[in-house]
């Protein structure tokens, strides 16, 4: 087994579900970030704290001094600064998967969204770059173990209150499906498997498919509302993606990720136990003020 364990992207909201996943394997893990402050609430819980920034490989050195295995959760989750998905999901990686082969890292473990290959195949600008990233651990020597998950539920939050205020917009017909989980679950699952698997790809899902109009009505119906929707074109979202390329990439690259995710199926593997209607309505438990 693996013991010692550096978790890439510590401070992000799946890093910190993976610290509990691997305590509940009996291993204190090692947490790497970018900032001290994204290690708060973590104190007690790691083995130790390591700082460095991926996309600069000098501050790399030594970050993998003693570990079995990465797990990187690295990647751009939000518009910021002027960097771009090829930087951090993919170069940034790169420069993190050199350090670990010239520490004599045994295994990586790195995870991408459902439907990777396929979006990248569609010019997808995330999922490129996390592919790119994909094809290169497998060619690096070292054991890997590939994620691709389900959707956040974590991330549907904001979309219900949203829906708490008006009309929620739908790209296309919004009867694809996917298959959302909660964070803690997918952590769980992705350490058992980075512990257990060997050269594999591994699917984690919650336990429902759902089309995007299924997910509006959960996110509508924790406020006891219908589900209002606002239908957009496809074809009038690549136009105004056409538009924003030349001038707004970061924009760009995340409006082709909601086209994507709109127009095609990326069901995963049903694994987890709790669907989004009971995530939602856990999330606002104890706010009963709120849902009248």
């Amino acid at each position: 087994m693996d013991k010692n364990v550096l978790i890439a992207g510590v401070g992000g909201v799946l890093g910190r579900e993976l610290v509990d996943a691997f305590i509940s394997k009996g291993i204190r893990p090692a947490g790497l970030s970018l900032l001290e402050r994204e290690f708060n609430g973590l104190d007690g819980k790691l083995s130790s704290k390591r700082l460095a920034d991926v996309t600069k490989p000098q501050t790399l050195h030594g970050v993998c001094a003693g570990v079995d295995m990465v797990v990187s959760v690295i990647g751009i989750t939000r518009i910021r600064g002027k960097l771009t998905h090829v930087d951090v999901d993919y170069q940034g990686n790169m420069n993190l998967l050199a350090e670990a082969r010239r520490a004599g890292v045994r295994k990586f473990v790195f995870i991408s969204p459902a439907g990777t290959d396929r979006g990248a195949s569609q010019g997808v600008p995330l999922m490129e770059a996390k592919f790119r990233f994909e094809e290169a651990l497998k060619q690096s020597g070292l054991d890997w173990v590939i994620v691709r998950s389900g959707g956040f539920m974590a991330d549907f939050v904001g979309m219900a209150e949203l829906a708490r205020k008006g009309p929620l917009y739908l790209i296309g017909a919004g009867h694809v499906v996917s298959t959302p989980i909660d964070v803690g679950e997918l952590a769980a699952f992705m350490a058992e498997d980075a512990l257990c698997l060997s050269h594999a790809y591994t699917s984690i899902g919650g336990p429902q498919d759902m089309t995007w109009r299924e997910i509006y009505g959960a996110c509508a119906g924790v406020w006891g509302k219908p589900c209002r929707t606002v239908a957009m074109p496809v074809w009038l979202c690549h136009a105004v993606l056409a538009c924003l390329r030349p001038f707004f990439f970061q924009y760009y690259a995340l409006g082709k990720l909601l086209v994507f995710f709109s127009v095609n199926s990326v069901p995963t593997v049903r694994r987890g136990k709790t669907d989004l209607k009971t995530y939602l309505e856990r999330h606002y438990s104890g706010k009963s003020s709120c849902l009248s």
